[in-house]
C-alpha cells in the first residue's frame, strides 16, 4: 500500500462481481444528472482515520446501497495521474456478491461531494466491452474469473 504523500489524494475502488449463467459480471453505474461522466465503479476518498478496506466498504454502502459483511480482497494499489493532473493513490478491492437485482437507482448518502446524486447501477458482463471512466478498469482482468 502507498502512504498518502503530500501531493496524492487517497481513493478506494470497489470491483463488485456476481456470477450468472453467462459468466461473471461487474457492478457499474452512471450518474443520472451527468451521463457524460462515464461508466464508473463505486469508489471514493479515504478519510484520515480510515483504512482503505473500511473506506471501500463505506463507499459501497453510500454509493450503491450495499452492505458487505464478508471479507474483501485487496487486488492492487497504485499511483495514478488523472486527466486534470491530480494525483491519486488508488486502492482496489474485490467484492464477490450474490445480488439478485439487475439494475437499480440509489441516491448517494454520506457527507461527500456526491451526496444527493442519483446513481443508476447495473451489471456489465466480463470481460468489459468498453472502458470505464478515468482508468477505473485497470485491474478488472484480475476479477474476470
Amino acid at each position: 500500500m502507498y502512504g498518502p504523500g503530500a501531493d496524492y489524494s487517497q481513493k478506494a475502488y470497489a470491483y463488485v462481481t456476481r456470477a450468472n449463467g453467462d459468466g461473471r459480471q461487474l457492478l457499474v453505474f452512471r450518474e443520472r444528472a451527468d451521463p457524460d461522466a462515464g461508466v464508473q465503479v463505486p469508489k471514493g476518498g479515504i478519510e484520515p482515520d480510515e483504512t482503505p478496506d473500511r473506506a471501500v466498504r463505506r463507499e459501497l454502502r453510500e454509493e450503491a446501497g450495499l452492505d458487505h459483511d464478508r471479507p474483501v480482497y485487496h487486488l492492487a494499489s497504485d499511483r495514478y495521474r488523472r486527466a486534470d493532473g491530480k494525483r491519486v493513490a488508488r486502492h482496489f478491492f474485490h467484492f464477490p456478491v450474490s445480488e439478485t437485482r439487475d439494475e437499480w437507482a440509489h441516491e448517494v448518502d454520506g457527507d461527500g461531494e456526491d451526496s444527493g446524486l442519483v446513481y443508476e447501477l447495473f451489471w456489465q458482463p466480463l470481460p468489459l466491452s468498453d472502458r470505464l471512466a478515468a482508468g477505473m478498469d485497470t485491474y478488472v482482468p484480475l476479477v474476470q474469473g
